[in-house]
């Protein structure tokens, strides 16, 4: 056995791979992908809708007008799940505000309804108290005209309650409305802090 000679194993680490890269293959048409397509057969089916409407061709005009919205909003969707390019990245992005949009004004239609309608019933109901108001302070005016201290007493404990009544009436009201305001600008704030982040994309 030689003693120079060094029998030991050597291990030579293996060679990292790289993972496979997979490219996704779209067929094009003139030059186009499927949905580049939609949204420009979409452009153009709404400028020739347009253009026939003001000619006064208005079965074709609608027509195309109709496919030009559904081919619109094949685009968007499309749009909205790819967010490759610039292109559906900027579409997406109108889409998602018109949405927010949309939720926020119909959360606030429904909200300033509602407030508005409590608002109403609410100074309704003051101003049939205040009416009540006014013909017990008139009988209270002939109690004391004649001297009548036991209806005085009360025709007085009855104002004192319409007052508290009147007053309370007015607060609810006033109140209706401010939740009404800070509902508002709450959804306001949430719109305004929408942001579109692609899939995968970590939040700052």
């Amino acid at each position: 056995m030689d003693p120079d000679r060094d029998d030991t194993a050597r291990l030579v680490p293996p060679e990292t791979e790289s993972p496979p890269t997979y490219v996704r293959l779209e067929p094009r048409y003139f030059g186009l992908t499927p949905h580049l397509l939609s949204g420009a057969l979409a452009a153009a089916g709404l400028a020739a809708g347009i253009a026939l409407l003001a000619a006064s061709r208005f079965a074709v005009g609608i027509l195309l007008l109709v496919a030009g919205l559904l081919l619109a909003a094949l685009f968007a969707e499309q749009a909205r799940r790819r967010r490759s390019s610039s292109l559906d990245r900027a579409a997406a992005a109108a889409v998602d505000r018109s949405l927010a949009l949309a939720g926020f004004t119909r959360v606030t239609v429904g909200v300033w309804t509602s407030a508005g309608r409590r608002a109403a019933r609410l100074r309704l109901e003051a101003a049939r108290l205040a009416r009540e108001r006014s013909h017990v302070q008139y009988d209270l005016g002939g109690a004391v005209h004649a001297g009548d201290d036991v209806r005085t007493a009360e025709l007085r404990e009855r104002m004192r309650s319409l007052d508290a009544e009147i007053e309370r009436r007015a607060r609810e009201a006033s109140a209706a409305i401010t939740e009404a305001q800070l509902r508002t600008r709450h959804e306001r704030g949430a719109v305004a802090a929408t942001r579109v982040r692609r899939p995968g994309s970590s939040a700052r």
